[in-house]
């Protein structure tokens, strides 16, 4: 969607209001920064190279509700209007970067229904025809409602015609319309999803999914609802759909996002119309990221030859009220079981869904998924579980433990079969549930066995936790 003191926030610190406003300035045509430099783990005896998970922007500058899109060896990534352009572009020749903001323009203008300067959440995709389709959300002349535009060029690079003197998609009824999202099914139909922008309890805010004729220029048929806001944090928008293994798997966002509450999350239904069930836990989130990233949100979903990835922003500074910068992260995205996984961002798995050795699940209220192992008490107790890994190389592993016993416990962690490390647990806050710190471990790509077990004392299992 659109755009606390003022400051930069990383974690546990602040940088100061010049660097926040330079990372707005900096010039178009210039390159932002590249992904962190690769390094070299050992997995099974081999060395093999990786690229740590993002913990920083490879768009440092203000590059809101990222779209992503490859045309040849070439990566296209634009956003929502920033500094009098009403779409910035930026290109790469890798996802990881580094990034060059174009000079000029993307948008040659607005269609005639469209008043300047409130463009946003734009999604660019191909044509048949070798021509570029541009969805854009944009505020009504002497309103402050907002609709859906389009615009086609020639090119990825622009410049974009608007098409039509009135608006694409515009349910006044239901508050408008905002962020855009193409999808094109495995048979060729062509849909826009989009958010109703109403905060009324007749029509809350939603996700609705509308078909498209094949050149993407007229809707077909009334938009249906498929996912509405229940638990998540104030509303739901940023809609972006992909179909993996039969499933279609919808992410959005959750929050506000001017603040640490933004997130995303995901839903999936066997049918493009539902029902969707939604995930029991978000997908990327401040929390998860323990304030490494700030408000993850905004998602697209982007595949090439190396897989899928993902693509959100994430705030890189307050400047007081709604105003921030945003700047634009990219992580690889796997599938495990159908469930996506993103690098960087936690991933749980359960101790009582695991392989139990001489150990038992039990039914534990203040325990997450209200269940967890005890009675690791023995030399042959422990729990092996099968964890997902998106690409190879390093991981940060955390457990969530209870020690029940009056004195320190301590716990084996192996990897593959290696043991990597033990895991001390302090007995100063027995009985109450605690995650440990980091162990970083390596990991190969795909499924790798994780198998904590008893060493002393009398600790219990929660959960396992791989970012």
């Amino acid at each position: 969607m659109r755009p606390r003191v003022i400051s930069l926030l990383a974690a546990g610190g602040a940088v100061s209001l010049f660097v926040a406003v330079l990372a707005v300035v900096i010039g178009a045509g210039r390159a932002e920064s590249p992904r962190p430099s690769p390094t070299i783990v050992s997995i099974g005896g081999a060395k093999v190279t990786t690229v740590p998970p993002p913990t920083r922007a490879v768009v440092t500058s203000n590059f809101p509700d990222p779209d992503v899109i490859k045309v040849g060896n070439t990566y296209y990534a634009y956003a929502t209007n920033d500094n009098g352009v009403r779409l910035p572009i930026a290109t790469a020749s890798s996802l990881g970067g580094p990034w060059t903001r174009q000079v000029g323009d993307g948008l040659a203008g607005l269609g005639a229904w469209a008043a300047e300067g409130h463009t946003w959440a734009p999604d660019v995709s191909p044509r048949g025809d070798g021509t570029f389709l541009l969805y854009y959300t944009a505020r009504l002349k002497n309103t402050e409602d907002q609709c859906i535009g389009v615009a086609v060029a020639a090119s990825p690079l622009g410049p974009f015609d608007p098409v039509g003197a009135e608006p694409l998609i515009c349910p006044l009824g239901h508050g408008g319309a905002i962020d855009p999202a193409a999808f094109v099914d495995t048979d060729g139909t062509r849909y826009l999803l989009f958010k109703s922008d109403s905060f009324s309890a007749l029509h809350p805010a939603a996700i609705y999914l509308q078909r498209m004729s094949a050149d993407g220029l007229r809707p077909e048929g009334s938009p249906r609802r498929i996912l509405v806001r229940d638990r998540e944090p104030t509303l739901i928008e940023a809609p972006a759909m992909v179909k993996r293994g039969g499933k279609y798997v919808l992410f959005y966002a959750s929050g506000v996002f001017f603040n640490s509450s933004y997130r995303t999350g995901y839903a999936e239904a066997s049918s493009i119309i539902g029902p969707y069930v939604k995930a029991d836990r978000s997908l990327l989130s401040t929390d998860g990221y323990r304030d490494k990233v700030i408000g993850p949100g905004g998602a697209d979903i982007v595949a090439d030859a190396n897989g899928d990835h993902i693509v959100f922003h994430g705030i890189l500074g307050f400047l007081g009220g709604r105003r921030v910068i945003r700047g634009m992260f990219v992580a690889d995205l796997a599938w495990a079981n159908g469930r996506p996984v993103v690098r960087g961002s936690p991933t749980r798995y359960e101790a009582e869904r695991g392989r139990l050795d001489n150990c038992i699940a039990r039914a534990e209220r203040t325990a997450s998924a209200d269940a967890a192992v005890g009675y690791l008490d023995y030399p042959d107790s422990g729990v092996a579980v099968s964890v997902y890994a998106p690409a190879a190389g390093g991981y940060a592993v955390r457990v969530r433990y209870a020690n029940r016993g009056t004195r320190p416990a301590a716990h084996g962690l192996r990897v593959n079969g290696a043991a990597v490390a033990t895991l001390t647990y302090s007995a100063v806050h027995a009985g109450q549930w605690r995650t440990t710190t980091a162990v970083h471990v390596a990991l190969r790509a795909g499924w790798n066995t994780l198998y904590v077990h008893r060493v002393t004392g009398q600790a219990e299992l929660d959960y396992i936790e791989v970012a």
